[in-house]
């Protein structure tokens, strides 16, 4: 009976203990099926942060990774948790990824703080460069290459090494990410940087070489000898890349291609080849490409002349043809890229093809469309002809706000040509009757611009803003009226009746702007007005007290520039002139005061009238006293002044009289007024870029190289035939591709294949090798040793390389005889032949769908 109450309660204690280790592993494994709420990770009350320490030491994952949450939140709200960094610092060989990522993060935010403690870790990342799991390599040297502290330095640079040699693609990129990060730690290390970019860039996977040129970018920018033998390769890979390896690579040759390539633009931007681009018919935007080509292309039998001078050289048209398919990535910056490559590089009869990527950006929100549209704006400074075809895309909408609606007047008046200047000035026309009154000041200058780059269109173009001069709109009736003087200004021989017109609104204008230019226009013009120029100053001396600051200047101009016409002997014009002299003299205003004491001295001299009052008189007996004095006999006439201030110059009163030469300064011929588009001066900023949109060079901003005078030696880009690339940058397969391993054999946890737990991951041999982690005592020490082998392996392998070229070429040489020939006769004689079948052997077969076969 005792035996079986024993039995009994042995058997009820280890059954509670199973149900309690079963509600265990139940509530444990059930975490991840619950929808909880994420935000008690941010309370960070003392009973919380207790628990964030026993967390970190329990044994269940969840648990850990809970604490780490925590830890993580506290520091997105600014908090200092340092004091955990021991704790954490125990979970960096923690089985769970997740919870490796965190402790990763966290060990990044505080390894400059905890130095001591973070050197402890990295032994643990040495361990994980040799892990089978890709994902596990990676994160390893991320985090080394992420810790600024300078002592780890050496241990950075073997890691980069090692893993440069790693099969896994997503690896070697997270090496090449490591690059920038290892010279910005310690620049001494350059040169051994750019050796192994050297390699890198040898590299046939699209998903490493975008960040292998990003490296280049930032470590050596400068050494573009080292994209010679891998030119053709990176323009093939172009459309594979991801996007933001696209643009990277995008710029990288732009600045090549103007360093190694004569200027292929300066004949296709003539002022014939706009014209002939202007006679093109306006299209629908979703016209074929085909139909658009052919229609751009229709005239090439009349520039074949052209053509035969300017020579593209074939590795430039290469480049061009793999970035077209480029223009319809889903990436707006990869299109800005693309169009930044054809309008720096593209000769005339190419670029049109900027055209139709840009204007479907403009589908997209308003922030891109600024950016883009300032762009269209610097292309159509240049190459007005892009665009012409698709001036109905600018035409501003009521919901276009105030930046996207000048933007898109501004581009209007640069693409406005003779077969769509119609269409833009009856638009134009629509927006002056707005009643926002900027937007129809913006319209009517709009206009203006419209009357001066196209001649033919001035005169309808003055008629419609004369009509607009009797608005009811001050505004509007000032914009008109400057508009108007400018386009007179470029039409001096028929500005008579449009003044004419003018001067009879005046009594209805009242704008001070307005006034001010049509007495400007009647007074410059007075030699034509011998009528109508009397009676105008006649009205204005009615109204001279009434009348604005900038009006009354022009009237006292008027009247000076009339005097000067007609001659002191006019009786009418005189005593209109000293009257209104009179009145300026004691306005309230200095500069009209200034004015009038100007025109008196200027016209009539010395000379006594009646209307000077007696001060002034006096102070001129005075003067006349003084000069009497200092000519010794008190004679007037003509006196010789000699200083030594002036250097013994001598001059005579006589010849510094400028009474008699008041007609030749006050109706001199005034040049027209040269109109500069609001955006002036973007043009000069390359395409895509910052400085562009601000029109202001930004820090950082580089300009593009300018075009050699003298062509480079074409060969160094055939040297790509001749390398080889190593085997493990042969592997052409994307990151979590089922193909991707050793071989092909085995499978960690994460599904990739690779070799089994207890083997480590070689990257000098580029496999695997049985045994455990080298430590870190070993690793530092080893340090040295193979620096120096790698020096003398890298003496060995260029002989190796040296001879292996020698051989190739002697093979080539026997193999190859025609090419020999033929580059016999370009070097020879320079014929045409050698560059076609060079260009054959670029310019690979594509497929329908752009992909290359």
């Amino acid at each position: 009976m005792y035996n079986v109450d024993a039995y009994l309660k042995s058997l009820t204690s280890n059954a509670v203990k199973l149900s309690k280790k079963v509600q265990d592993g139940i509530a444990e494994n059930t975490r991840d099926f619950r929808f909880e709420n994420q935000a008690h990770f941010l309370d960070t009350n003392d009973d919380k942060m207790r628990e964030i320490r026993k967390d970190l030491d329990s044994r269940y994952e969840k648990e850990k990774l809970d604490g780490l949450k925590r830890l993580i939140a506290m520091i997105s709200k600014g908090k200092d948790v340092s004091e955990f960094f021991p704790d954490v610092v125990k979970n960096v060989a923690s089985k769970s990824l997740e919870v490796r990522k965190l402790v990763y993060i966290y060990i990044l935010r505080y390894a400059e703080q905890e130095q001591d403690l973070a050197l402890l870790s990295i032994n643990t990342f040495q361990k994980d460069l040799s892990d089978k799991n890709q994902l596990i390599r990676a994160m390893a040297l991320r985090v080394m290459s992420g810790i600024r502290v300078p002592v780890i330095s050496p241990i950075v640079m073997l890691g980069i090494k090692k893993c440069v040699t790693d099969l896994s693609p997503y690896v070697r990129k997270i090496a090449a990410h490591a690059i920038p990060k290892c010279y910005q730690l310690d620049p001494a290390q350059k040169d051994a940087l750019v050796d192994i970019i050297t390699t890198m860039l040898g590299d046939n996977s699209t998903f490493t070489i975008g960040s292998v040129l990003m490296a280049f970018n930032q470590v050596c920018p400068d050494r573009l000898d080292l994209i010679h033998p891998q030119y053709r390769k990176l323009c093939r890979m172009l459309i594979d890349m991801d996007e933001w390896g696209q643009i990277t690579a995008l710029d990288l040759l732009l600045r090549y291609s103007r360093t190694q390539f004569l200027n292929p633009i300066g004949k296709g931007n003539t002022p014939a080849t706009r014209t002939k681009k202007e006679k093109s018919v306006a299209k629908s935007f979703y016209s074929d490409d085909d139909s658009d080509a052919s229609h751009h292309s229709s005239d090439s039998s009349e520039s074949s002349s052209d053509e035969e001078n300017n020579t593209i050289d074939p590795d430039l048209t290469f480049l061009l043809k793999c970035a077209l398919p480029l223009f319809q990535s889903r990436n707006s910056q990869v299109v800005l890229a693309v169009a930044k490559l054809y309008n720096h590089l593209a000769p005339a009869e190419e670029s049109y093809k900027i055209g139709r990527p840009l204007i479907r950006l403009l589908r997209s929100h308003r922030e891109m469309q600024f950016v883009v549209l300032n762009n269209i704006v610097a292309i159509s400074s240049k190459r007005p002809y892009v665009f012409d075809q698709f001036y109905q895309q600018f035409f501003v909408r009521s919901t276009d706000p105030v930046f996207i609606r000048n933007l898109k007047l501004e581009i209007l008046t640069l693409i406005a040509t003779e077969s769509n200047i119609t269409f833009v000035l009856r638009e134009l026309q629509e927006y002056v009757k707005s009643s926002n009154k900027d937007f129809v000041t913006q319209a009517i200058q709009a206009i203006g611009r419209c009357a001066s780059n196209i001649p033919d269109m001035a005169e309808s173009c003055l008629g419609g803003l004369l009509k607009l001069s009797f608005s009811k709109s001050d505004s509007v009736v000032a914009e008109s009226v400057v508009a108007i003087r400018r386009l007179l200004q470029q039409r001096p021989n028929e500005s008579v009746v449009m003044i004419t017109q003018l001067t009879k609104a005046l009594d209805e204008i009242t704008e001070p702007l307005a006034r001010a230019n049509i007495f400007w226009l009647v007074g410059q013009y007075c030699s034509q007005l011998l009528t109508v120029a009397p009676d105008v100053l006649r009205k204005a001396a009615k109204t001279f007290c009434s009348e604005n600051e900038s009006s009354k200047l022009q009237i006292l101009t008027l009247g000076g520039k009339l005097i000067a016409q007609e001659g002191k002997l006019s009786k009418t014009i005189n005593l209109l002139f000293q009257y209104i002299l009179n009145m300026a003299r004691y306005d309230l205003n200095y500069d009209v005061r200034d004015r009038a004491r100007f025109l008196r001295a200027l016209i009539y001299g010395a000379q006594k009238d009646g209307a000077l009052d007696s001060l002034e008189q006096a102070d001129n007996v005075d003067d006349d006293d003084e000069k009497a004095e200092h000519n010794g006999n008190g004679q007037g006439g003509d006196f010789i002044v000699s200083t030594e201030d002036q250097g013994g110059f001598e001059y005579s009163e006589k010849e510094l009289n400028l009474s008699d030469h008041v007609k030749k300064i006050l109706l001199s011929e005034k040049a027209a007024p040269i109109q500069k588009n609001p955006s002036h001066g973007r043009e000069q900023y390359t395409i895509g870029s910052m400085s562009l949109v601000l029109n202001r060079t930004v820090a950082g901003y580089e300009p593009l190289p300018d075009w050699p005078t003298v062509q480079p030696d074409p060969t160094v880009r055939r040297m790509a035939s001749t390398l080889e690339t190593p085997g493990h940058m042969n592997d052409r397969t994307g990151f979590g591709s089922e193909s991707f391993g050793h071989g092909g054999k085995g499978s960690s946890h994460m599904g990739i294949g690779g070799p089994s737990s207890s083997s480590r991951y070689d990257g000098q041999s580029g496999g695997f090798k049985s045994g455990g982690a080298q430590s870190l005592d070993k690793f530092l020490e080893s340090s040295s040793e193979e620096k120096t082998d790698s020096s003398e392996e890298g003496s060995s392998e260029d002989s190796e390389e040296d001879s292996d070229e020698e051989s190739g070429e002697e093979s080539e040489g026997n193999g190859g005889s025609e090419e020999d020939s033929s580059e016999g006769e370009e070097e020879s004689s320079g014929s045409e032949e050698a560059s076609s079948s060079e260009e054959e052997t670029i310019l690979h077969p594509t497929s329908s769908n752009g992909k290359r076969r």
